[in-house]
């Protein structure tokens, strides 16, 4: 979305026009409804700064209510010197408690800080017709004469796509990919997780005993990052445990070292004995834990008088055996166990989950008009073509190449393809750029849905890995198709924007 002037966005009065009006000025890609309440709120801001010598022309170069798509924060007002400065006025059109606007500056200012080494935060509350400031990280009082003079001071603005600013590399944290973050507490949660945190703490601080609990979410809805703050937090009332249903990764053993009272383990590792000297359990990846494994969990937590997490999301389990065992359907058998959702994408931006919907399913297109910027569909026509491909990426354009987890026993192409890490050693992490292949162990059924051939371990299910390694990315995905032009080309042709898949040149 671009800037506009805020002088010229308030001059229509007309209420049924307010919405579509500024998504025309903004030239948004997807329509916002605007409340006749903010938008008033606005109106009664731009009164009170032109009374006081605002001009016209001060009052240009606002970003008005942009959202940062994959963590859903969202800023009332922004003006951007990039790399110089930046201005957030946030509006509330009735009084609210100082320490909540405290907060919500606070944590703006956390996301901001990336763009310009000088960021001013204010809010305006039309009630009271008030203006407040954060300063040194605490809330004071401010006057409309002390925003007139900040907004005057910036003598040059950016007016583009301000959605181009914000690398998610800057605000989104993996406890696994990025452990140190992590532990000096740079990030914040969403709302929701926020609410989930809040709910699940006050249960076992009110309760202190067995108590189960399980987090559910599609990939990218933050799960882990939830699940790893919880112990981060109930370390204080004791000693954690982690169990990863999944290969340990360099972040695991980082935060082994560094997370004080907080311990991660692989399930093989989580007996009885090791567990019962715990006060909480906290179970990441629960779809893929075995039986007996969990059987274990719940013992030691039952008879210690524990309580107990699970994340775990059902269509990401990787095997036959994991559909069949069904972990998230047992945990919901247990009596007394709570279970909460996690709706909102955090992690991969709204291009590459509607690419990844469109790619498992040619008819799932998106009603809005993605270019896919952030996905590349590239083709070779053999494996020496492919490693060069992938040298490349890799190397120069800072890609993480993840493979297909291989069979011990029987060859496939895929072997040819090992990867940095397989899509097994992926689980829970989170790459910046991830690039994967697809070859003839793919195509297209009839209807449009995606297939994958028996795998090499007939257990393994090819698409699901495949959704594993493509759900890793946060903010580019390149897909390398080798020697399999069919699939390349209906591949290809959702990044194009050719229409809605038919039955006519179907894949064979």
């Amino acid at each position: 979305m671009k800037a506009v002037n805020l002088y010229i966005l308030t001059r229509n009065t007309n209420p049924q026009l307010y919405g579509e009006y500024e998504n025309i000025l903004a030239g948004r890609a997807e329509c916002r409804k605007v409340r006749q309440e903010e938008f008033q709120c606005l109106n009664a801001l731009v009164g009170e700064l032109m009374e006081n010598g605002l001009s016209v022309r001060n009052l240009d170069g606002f970003y008005y209510s942009f959202t940062i798509e994959q963590i859903g924060k969202e800023f009332d007002l922004l003006k951007i010197a990039h790399h110089e400065t930046v201005l957030n006025l946030e509006l509330k059109s009735r009084l609210i408690p100082e320490k909540d606007i405290e907060k919500q500056l606070v944590k703006n200012k956390h996301y901001l800080n990336y763009l310009a080494p000088e960021v001013k935060l204010f809010t305006y509350i039309q009630e009271t017709n008030a203006f407040y400031k954060l300063e040194a990280g605490r809330l004071r009082k401010s006057t409309v004469k002390e925003v007139i003079h900040e907004i005057k001071k910036m003598k040059s603005f950016e007016e583009r796509d301000i959605s181009r600013l914000f690398r998610v590399r800057d605000f989104l944290i993996s406890p696994l990919n990025t452990p140190d973050k992590f532990l000096n507490g740079q990030y914040f949660l969403t709302q929701q997780q926020e609410e989930i945190k809040k709910e699940i703490i006050k249960d076992i601080e009110k309760n202190g005993t067995f108590r189960l609990w399980g987090i559910t979410g599609s990939a990218g809805t933050g799960k882990t990052l939830l699940l790893y703050d919880l112990a981060k937090a109930l370390r204080q009332y004791g000693k954690c445990c982690i169990v990863h249903s999944g290969m340990l990764c360099d972040g695991h053993r980082y935060l082994n070292d560094e997370f004080g009272h907080v311990d991660v383990y692989e399930p093989k590792s989580a007996v009885y004995n090791l567990l019962i000297r715990y006060d909480f359990i906290f179970v990441d990846e629960a779809q893929r834990i075995y039986n007996k494994n969990l059987n274990i969990i719940l013992e030691a937590a039952k008879d210690k008088g524990m309580p107990c997490v699970f994340s775990y999301d059902y269509f990401q389990v990787l095997s036959h055996k994991e559909q069949r065992r069904n972990i998230p359907e047992k945990l919901r058998s247990v009596p007394g166990f709570q279970e909460r959702k996690l709706t909102d994408k955090i992690r991969s931006n709204k291009e590459i989950a509607s690419f990844i919907r469109n790619l498992i399913d040619l008819n799932d297109k998106s009603r809005i008009p993605y270019k896919y910027e952030d996905i590349e569909v590239v083709y070779a026509n053999n494996e020496e073509e492919a490693d060069d491909i992938i040298t490349y990426y890799s190397k120069e354009r800072n890609y993480k190449f993840i493979g297909y987890t291989q069979s011990r026993y029987y060859k496939n192409s895929i072997d040819h393809f090992p990867g940095e890490i397989n899509t097994h050693e992926a689980v829970g992490q989170e790459f910046d750029n991830v690039m994967i292949m697809m070859d003839g162990n793919f195509r297209y059924h009839d209807n449009g849905r995606l297939q994958g051939k028996k795998h090499p371990n007939p257990d393994y299910i090819f698409y699901k890995l495949l959704y594993q390694g493509v759900s890793r990315p946060r903010e580019k995905l390149c897909i390398l198709v080798i020697g399999n032009m069919p699939l390349f080309e209906k591949i290809l042709s959702i990044k194009s924007g050719c229409g809605r898949f038919s039955g006519e040149n179907r894949s064979e």
